[in-house]
């Protein structure tokens, strides 16, 4: 076959980026960078996740890992999804490649960039390399079981229950929370066999997903929640609605055969024996104690803390009813009511509209601060160029890591305008009706505020157009001041009657919930928690080591418990092995 440009590039380039890693060569290694590009490394050079930006940060982390490091074995991809291929940008060029090291097999990939004529290959620059060990020697995942258990005898079922009996014994990971990231976590910790606990509050997997508002559907395309090992099947509904989650979350915990115990709470104060290594952890199981001594805990209960419902004056006076978004039952409930809606955030939006759609009499969105808005579709659409439906999920897992957090929100407000046609009448139209609407950070959009705040912002399904119309008024601009016997009342004096209020005010941040569970000796060693990113775009603490030895974090979407849950294993395996320090 005749070699294309891209193939002659990026071998071209790849070959210098080889012999530069094999030679030690730090000075070399960052010329094949652009002056601002990026390296990401999921614990290639490092039992951590990191992501430099620029040739002196990119210049100064090789000066430190290089020369420990070695690197051998390495070849560009050649198979139809990693194989150089042309970019998205013009004068672009992808491909992935793999490399070994002493203990460990690695992957890669990296987008290239023209800085002189096409053809002149020695003007062609990195502008993202992404490094990752993919698997320990000797402890790489299991595949699809081929054997018939010795005759079938014991029968798969009894294998099961074996090794399932000795995981309640002896877990060696205990996960906190079977939602998607605790689930997903175990999945992998299962093929890696790694004996593997989770333990979940609620009385069945997806409870918490149940207990949402019901006209609740997830706001990104099916391919970006699809399930590590599993992806959903072909005819599933595009935006994956709550009860349909909640109950492919349950089966999933059968299908990948994973020990979840269900109506149990860790109790609080688990210990840490430094020399054993081991945790103490006492855990409620439906009235029953249970002492259990895994050597790794990974809490995995989510981005939310309690639901948050201010305390505003007099209250207790009022005659209606106030209840959190999490305890609404639905709009068909409401019909004929004056309805406050405290909060236009998605909760917010969804649940307007749903009111406003069963006929309440009146529904008003009490805008507190400023929301970036964008219509469903456009992030949707967003999120199919990095999720197509035609490539595997595990492709574009890898790919979409491979650009570092930090950069995408970069392309988002370079490439904003591009969209703003689609976007411009919405946005517009909420402003004229009195809403406060941003364009999200450095004007990236919504996703960016998924990854720093968890809120802040709506996916426009209809709410927007209600708004637009009146059918659905805004209050923005003020403080909620007191209520009144059917009535609230605001800083400007204004006063709005109300049956129902619905305080769509998000929940509390998950820090006092953990300070609670592992006790302030614990959260005082930890780096930081998990619900942020770091200055390099990276989960604080998540998927990494958190500072206490025996403690991690599995925070985030769908996509990096999907994914980084390859990389905790992997260390949680260099822990036990005696590469990883903890």
């Amino acid at each position: 076959m005749t070699p294309t440009l891209s193939d002659e590039v990026a071998s071209s380039w790849f070959i210098s980026f080889a012999e530069c890693l094999q030679h030690g060569d730090v000075a070399g290694t960052t010329s094949l960078f652009l002056p601002n590009g990026w390296l990401r490394d999921f614990l290639a050079f490092n039992w951590d996740l990191r992501t430099l930006h620029g040739h002196e940060k990119i210049s100064s982390y090789l000066s430190e890992h290089l020369p420990t490091s070695k690197f051998y074995g390495f070849e560009l991809a050649s198979d139809q999804y990693f194989k150089p291929s042309a970019g998205v940008m013009p004068g672009t060029v992808n491909a992935g490649f793999t490399f070994s090291t002493p203990i460990a097999n690695g992957r890669g990939y990296c987008t290239l960039t023209s800085t002189t004529e096409i053809d002149d290959m020695a003007g062609w620059k990195a502008s993202t390399v992404f490094m990752t060990l993919d698997s320990l020697n000797g402890y790489e995942e299991d595949g699809a079981a081929e054997d018939i258990y010795d005759g079938r005898c014991p029968t798969w079922g009894e294998a099961r229950d074996m090794k399932w009996r000795k995981a309640e014994q002896e877990p060696e990971v205990l996960i906190i929370g079977a939602g998607q990231n605790g689930l997903q976590v175990a999945a992998r910790l299962r093929q890696m066999k790694i004996p593997t606990l989770v333990v979940e509050k609620n009385d069945r997997v997806g409870d918490t997903w149940r207990r949402r508002y019901p006209t609740l559907t997830l706001h990104t395309p099916k391919t970006h929640h699809s399930l590590l090992y599993q992806p959903f099947p072909s005819n599933w509904p595009f935006w994956t609605p709550r009860d349909k989650l909640a109950d492919w979350l349950e089966q999933y915990v059968f299908s990948q055969d994973l020990l979840v115990w269900t109506k149990s709470r860790v109790m609080p104060g688990p210990t840490y024996n430094r020399s054993s290594k081991e945790w103490t952890v006492t855990v409620d199981k439906a009235g029953q104690i249970f002492t259990l001594h895994p050597k790794h805990v990974i809490v995995a209960t989510g981005m939310l803390g309690e639901p948050y419902v201010p305390t505003i004056e007099d209250q207790d006076i009022f005659e209606g009813q106030i209840m959190h978004s999490e305890g609404f039952s639905g709009g068909a409930d409401f019909t004929g009511k004056r309805v406050i809606v405290v909060g236009t955030g998605n909760s917010g939006a969804d649940i307007a509209l749903d009111l406003s759609t069963h006929n309440a009499r009146s529904v008003t969105m009490m805008q507190r601060s400023s929301t970036c808005v964008q219509p469903a579709s456009i992030i949707a659409e967003q999120h199919l160029q990095v999720y197509p439906t035609d490539v595997p999920i595990e492709v574009s897992d890898f790919r979409a890591f491979a650009l570092p957090t930090l950069r995408l929100f970069e392309i988002l407000a370079e490439t904003r305008g591009m969209s703003w046609d689609r976007e411009k009448d919405l946005i517009e139209g909420l402003r004229e009706a009195g809403m406060k609407v941003d364009m999200g950070p450095h004007g990236a959009g919504i996703l960016p505020l998924v990854y720093l705040r968890f809120g802040g912002f709506w996916m426009d399904v209809g709410c927007g157009k209600k708004i637009i119309s009146r059918e659905i008024k805004v209050k923005s601009g003020v403080e909620i001041q007191k209520f009144t016997k059917n009535s609230m009342i605001f800083s400007d004096g204004s006063e709005i009657e109300a049956d129902v209020v619905i305080f769509a005010t998000g929940y509390r941040n998950m820090s006092q919930t953990l300070k609670n569970l592992l006790s302030d000796e614990i959260i005082h060693e930890i780096h930081s928690l998990p619900y942020g990113l770091d200055e390099e775009g990276e989960y604080e603490a998540g998927y990494r080591p958190t500072g206490h030895p025996g403690l991690w974090f599995a925070p985030g979407s769908f996509n990096n418990s999907r994914l980084q849950s390859k990389y905790l294993g992997i260390q949680l395996q260099a822990a036990n092995i005696g590469y990883l320090k903890l």
